[in-house]
Formats: C-alpha cells, sequence, structure tokens
C-alpha cells in the first residue's frame, strides 16, 4: 500500500453530472478513516449543507480574484485532505485559474498531490471538459474518472474516443452504479449525510437497502482500485 502525503482534490466537470454527490459519498468515507479534511464550496446552492456538522466547510468564488485563503492551508499541520467542488461549465475560466494563480507551483513547493475528480455522463462535454484540465495539468496532476451510471448504462464516446489516453497517463476510473430517482430524491430530501439517511425511518425499509448498497458500491469500488486509492488520499 502506498504511503499517502497531503492531497488537494478537485470535483470538476459539467453541471449535474454529480460532483457535489461524489463529494459528499467521499467525505464520509475520509471521515470513517479520521483523515483531517477541509472542504471548498464554490456551488451557491447549499448542496453539501447537510455536512457542515461533521467537516469544516467554507464557500469560496475563485473567480473573484480573493482566494489567497486556500494557499493558506498549504502550510498547514492540522490537514491532509482539501476536497473543492468546482462549478460546472466553467472550464475556460477553471484552466486560467490554475494558471494565472500558479496553483501547481504552489502545490509543489508545499509538498502538496493534485488529483482532479471527474465524474461523467454520456455526454460529449465531458470528455471535452477532461480534456481541457488534462492539457493544462498535464503530468502535474494525477485524474480519476467517476463513471456515474445514473445517466447512462454505457459511455461509449468515452470508452472510444478517451479511456485509452487516461490510462496512458496513468489516470483511473472508479463507479457510481444507478439509483433509482426516487429514491435519490427521498436520500436528498431528508438534508441528513448520506451513511444517516440509511437508518432514517421515515425512508421505507426496501429504499433504504437500495440506497446502502449504492454507498457500498461505490465505496468498493474505489477501495478496489490502488490508484483510486492513492489519488484520493484514501488508506
Amino acid at each position: 500500500m502506498w504511503k499517502n502525503s497531503k492531497r488537494m482534490i478537485w470535483t470538476v466537470g459539467d453541471s449535474r453530472v454529480g460532483k457535489s454527490t461524489v463529494i459528499k459519498l467521499l467525505i464520509e468515507m475520509y471521515q470513517t478513516q479520521c483523515k483531517k479534511l477541509k472542504v471548498y464550496d464554490h456551488d451557491n446552492r447549499d448542496r453539501l449543507l447537510a455536512y457542515k456538522d461533521l467537516v469544516c466547510i467554507e464557500k469560496i468564488d475563485f473567480f473573484d480574484k480573493r482566494t489567497d485563503k486556500i494557499f493558506n492551508d498549504f502550510i498547514a499541520d492540522d490537514l491532509d485532505i482539501i476536497l473543492v467542488d468546482m462549478p460546472g461549465q466553467y472550464i475556460d475560466r477553471i484552466c486560467q485559474y490554475i494558471v494565472e494563480s500558479e496553483l501547481l507551483e504552489a502545490l509543489a513547493e508545499y509538498g502538496w498531490n493534485l488529483t482532479f475528480l471527474q465524474p461523467i455522463s454520456h455526454r460529449t462535454d465531458c470528455i471535452n471538459y477532461l480534456t481541457q484540465i488534462i492539457q493544462t495539468a498535464t503530468n502535474n496532476a494525477n485524474y480519476v474518472v467517476v463513471k456515474n451510471y445514473h445517466f447512462s448504462p454505457e459511455f461509449r464516446e468515452y470508452d472510444e474516443k478517451m479511456q485509452k489516453n487516461l490510462l496512458i497517463i496513468g489516470g483511473t476510473e472508479v463507479e457510481l452504479t444507478a439509483l433509482h430517482r426516487n429514491h435519490y430524491q427521498a436520500m436528498e430530501k431528508t438534508g441528513k449525510p448520506y451513511s444517516q439517511v440509511c437508518l432514517d425511518l421515515s425512508i421505507i425499509l426496501f429504499w433504504r437497502s437500495f440506497i446502502y448498497q449504492w454507498i457500498k458500491n461505490f465505496r468498493d469500488s474505489l477501495m478496489n482500485n490502488n490508484l483510486a486509492i492513492k489519488y484520493l488520499g484514501l488508506d
């Protein structure tokens, strides 16, 4: 097993591909492993509100030129993971921020590793997004693709146009299995962390069992992938 060092993880990708969902699942995995974690949320929709009592979550706008505070975290001794939920549909501005802020240089100087975590749907935009991120960060970052089966039973364009290139540069992929829309909406409506939903008696047992299996499947997909373990700072 690799010895993991400090790691910044950015969830990136098109809008409505499951970025916040994946972050929520990861937060609970980090909590289980007692990781020292901080989360930055660029989204204004409070999608991470249910986790505010579990982890430090700060709002941030990466495009307002006032993001120095995130660089201060690089010298913090009390952090293992910095998790960043970036907005969708702003790939050009995100890449511009990476270059202009000299983020890659700062991370390297302070001994942090960088991972881009991108959930994908069947849409071509997901491939274009990932391509731009890789062209910007090149081999200065690691890449994890999450195939989100909520949107499609197959990822033909990704498999044909992107998968081979991702693997060549050392990237890897994991799976987020499909969860019925009614089950997902019921889970989100509780306003609770996902693992607590499995114990919520307001949701019928049949649905809770599917939610529990959905969470387990994602965790198994990560923990059975040594590269994903390394790139996401897991043990």
